[in-house]
């Protein structure tokens, strides 16, 4: 795999950045913290996207950069021969991921989980063997030497990607163990054969039994039903001869009762027609009293009129003076009203017109200022920030001097020291310059925001007034408005009544003279009902006189028919003694033929209970005999999972054995090209112990010094990233070395530049990270990494056409 471009968009420190890679020794150099190993995460994001990523997908984007901008990596590679380019995004301000990736100028995948699958299978490698083939750091070769043994080892295979065999190993022992634990759980449940076997026999001889108990009870069912029949027919008979008996005794007991009612209506008829000649007397009696009664009437009626005309004046005089007093109260009203709207008018006269215009202009101007202010305290945090951070730095170095170690590799400053002391010293001088202006001009603008914040208060005081009266005169004009309009009405009302009260004359009315004359006219009222009611009762002589004749015919008529009906209802020859026999008959052959139905429903029932337990045991025997199947399957997959683990076990072991020549092979080259020959080499023991050749004889690297162990755990390092990328078949690819110089000095330095150049046939790109200053001059291309004030990195590229 080799890569030939990489442009970033505000990733991270870098706002654009823009870099071409040819087949060279390429140093990255720059201080701590001005993203050196960023362009390296870069890469790798562009790749494998955010699990790669050491921080959340919120702190990818550049903070510098604005919220609608993309952040975006664009990054070529050949493989083989084949050109790609893959293009990842993180969209707007929601920071949405886009991922395009073609293959020459064609699109061969779009999405983020399609292209990650894709381009895990078109490299051979997912994220973590990515990381391990192409990227080597100071930390990871201390790791390697300072774990204990075991736990070397499993690092050791992580990297190499044996974990994976591991937990192949491991998924078919717990399958084999599942497959035990479930022949276990299914063979507990065949015990219970010989006792549903046994039920199954008992079950069959009920069976047996229960069915020719059905088919006798069946049988006395028929000969009940049969009889059941027979009576009904006689009882049905006696029915319809009881109907008929009672239908007439029904009919005899109305005639009588109406033959009782007609005896009793001409007894009062009778007594009626005796008491007419008294009532014709009253009557004429009556007749002379009432004779004034028209009169008296009329009298009533005009002293009532009287009496209203003299209501209706008075009514008129009060509405009159009460139209009076509310025209002078309306009047007063308008008086004061008209006092207030003048009033308001000369104050909102006192309000400039520009008041509001003035107002948005000043309230502009404090949110710019305002803005200004956030602005320049952020700075100056930033600033105070960086200041403590470079204090504590210097106070290490001061405290420790030469033996101070470097925050990034972990290594002493020695010879260094001088120069960083003077340049952390002037940095820290032009810090506290800057603090100091923005000190100064946050004071400016915070008594600039205070009186801003004056005059838009006394402003929006004003114009809140303003308002308030404005709202108060449209109410008072509109008060006017309808007390002009009350006015009018008022004066026109009294106008009404004053024309009507002059239309009203005056007339006499005597109220004892009305109430004499209302209590004749009760008094005669009371006769005139009286007379009324004997003139009805007279009425009805010839009516009385009728009805006597006929209830006379109709008695004659009821008291034959009561004769003809008793005569009929004895000629039915019912014996109600007989019926009730038969009716007990009846009765008892239908609760022989309930008791017969409910043995035979029973018995039925019984038996389908029978057949269907029968045919559930049988199905649990049938079920018995395929769980007897499974186990036997279960068992076989069982004892050919556990051959399977032994293999694969044993095949670890032969794998184990071969990586291990292999890698000390590698190193053993490779340390031999770096000391110049001094050591020649390096063994791996079982426990993956790194030793070094001196003086025919192996030693642990815990006997060498700093710069001999860290050289040691490059060299196996660089191993294990030739023999994953030759098994991910990258025949020539590049590598990442991540502050890999450590401690060594300038000669050894020289011997493992020209080490790595001699790697060219099979790294053809290697790239250099580290903030060690000695190597610019040494390597063929330079990204010189700056970090600016408060803002993005500058990126400087050196001996590239």
């Amino acid at each position: 795999m080799r890569l030939h471009s990489l442009k970033i968009r505000n990733y991270r420190v870098f706002q654009k950045v823009d870099l071409e890679f040819g087949d060279d020794v390429i140093g990255i150099i720059g201080n701590n913290g001005a993203g050196k190993s960023s362009i390296v995460e870069a890469v790798a994001w562009a790749l494998y996207g955010q699990q790669t990523a050491r921080s959340g997908k919120d702190e990818i984007k550049s903070s510098f950069a604005d919220a609608a901008d993309n952040c975006e990596v664009i990054l070529n590679f050949s493989i083989n021969g084949e050109d790609y380019q893959i293009v990842r995004r993180l969209v707007g301000k929601g920071e949405r991921p886009e991922v395009q990736l073609y293959r020459g100028e064609a699109s061969d995948s779009v999405g983020v989980n399609e292209t990650q699958q894709y381009i895990k299978e078109l490299l051979g490698l997912d994220w973590k063997g990515f990381l391990t083939s192409f990227l080597a750091r100071q930390q990871e070769l201390n790791t390697l030497s300072d774990l204990q043994p075991a736990r070397r080892r499993d690092h050791l295979a992580g990297m190499l990607g044996i974990e994976k065999l591991d937990k192949v190993i491991s998924r078919v022992k717990e399958d084999a163990k599942l497959d035990r634990e479930k022949a276990e759980l299914l063979a507990s449940q065949l015990a219970e054969g010989d006792q549903i076997e046994g039920r199954i026999a008992e079950l069959t001889r009920k069976n047996t039994e229960l069915g020719r108990i059905v088919t006798k009870l069946k049988e006395q069912k028929k000969q009940a039903e049969a009889e059941v029949r027979k009576v009904t027919e006689q009882y049905t008979n006696f029915q319809k001869a009881r109907s008929e008996w009672s239908q007439l005794t029904a009919r005899i007991e109305a005639a009588e009762k109406s033959r009782y009612e007609l005896y009793r209506q001409e007894k009062n008829l009778h007594q009626e027609a005796d008491n007419f000649e008294t009532q014709a007397v009253e009557a004429d009696r009556l007749k002379l009293k009432v004779v004034e009664l028209p009169l008296l009437r009329k009298q009533q009626d005009n002293l009532k009129a009287a009496r209203s005309h003299l209501e209706l004046r008075r009514q008129l005089t009060a509405q009159s003076n009460d139209l009076d007093s509310e025209c002078a109260q309306i009047q007063s009203s308008l008086v004061s009203v008209e006092t207030e709207i003048n009033q308001i008018t000369e104050e909102l006269s006192r309000i400039p017109a520009t008041a509001k215009e003035k107002s948005v202009q000043l309230q502009r101007k404090l949110e710019e200022t305002r803005e200004q202010y956030s602005r320049c305290r952020g700075e100056k945090e930033a600033l105070t920030a960086q200041i403590t951070k470079l204090n504590k730095q210097m106070g290490q170095i001061a405290q420790f001097g030469p033996d101070s170690v470097c925050d990034r590799c972990l290594r002493p400053l020695g010879d260094d020291l001088p120069a960083i002391k003077k340049h952390l010293t002037d940095e820290m001088t032009q810090l506290h310059q800057q603090e100091s202006v923005f000190v100064s001009k946050l004071d400016v603008l915070k008594t600039k925001g205070t009186n801003l914040k004056e005059e838009v208060a006394q402003l929006d005081k004003s114009l809140t007034r303003q308002g308030e009266l404005q709202i108060k005169q449209e109410s008072m004009l509109k008060q006017k408005d309808s007390l002009h309009q009350r006015q009018v009405d008022v004066e026109k009302r009294l106008s009404d009544v004053r024309h009507r009260l002059e239309q009203t004359s005056p007339v006499e009315f005597d109220e004892e003279k009305l109430k004499q004359i209302v209590e004749q006219i009760a008094s005669l009222e009371k006769a005139e009902a009286s007379l009324n009611q004997l003139l009805g009762s007279l009425a009805r002589r010839p009516t009385v006189k009728q009805e006597l004749i006929e209830i006379s015919s109709r008695l004659v008529d009821i008291n034959a028919e009561v004769s003809s009906l008793t005569k009929e209802r004895e000629d039915l020859d019912f014996s109600e003694k007989e019926f009730e026999s038969c009716r007990h008959g009846f009765d008892e052959a239908q609760g022989k033929l309930e008791t017969a139905r409910k043995e035979y429903v029973a018995a039925s029932t019984e038996l389908e209970v029978t057949a269907k337990e029968l045919e559930t045991q049988l199905e649990r025997l049938e079920n018995l005999n395929k769980i007897r199947e499974q186990v036997d399957e279960l068992r076989t997959s069982q004892y050919y999972e556990q051959k399977l683990s032994v293999l694969f076990g044993e095949f670890r072991e032969h794998l184990v054995s071969r990586i291990r020549p292999t890698l000390a092979d590698i190193s053993s080259r490779l340390i031999a090209e770096m000391t110049d020959g001094r050591y020649s080499m390096v063994e791996l023991d079982e426990k993956y112990n790194l030793r070094l050749l001196d003086a025919n004889q192996y030693f642990g690297i815990n006997r060498f010094s700093g710069g001999e162990k860290d050289l040691a755990n490059l060299c196996l390092r660089l191993a294990i990233s030739l023999a994953l990328t030759e098994s991910a078949g990258l025949s020539r690819s590049f590598i990442i070395l991540d502050e890999v110089f450590g401690s060594q000095d300038t000669h050894r330095k020289e011997l493992i530049l020209n080490a790595l150049r001699n790697l060219k046939q099979r790294f053809s790109q290697i790239f250099l990270i580290t903030h060690v200053e000695d190597i610019r001059d040494q390597v063929e291309t330079l990204i010189e990494v700056t970090a600016q004030n408060n803002s993005w990195s500058r990126v400087e590229i050196y001996g590239q056409n």
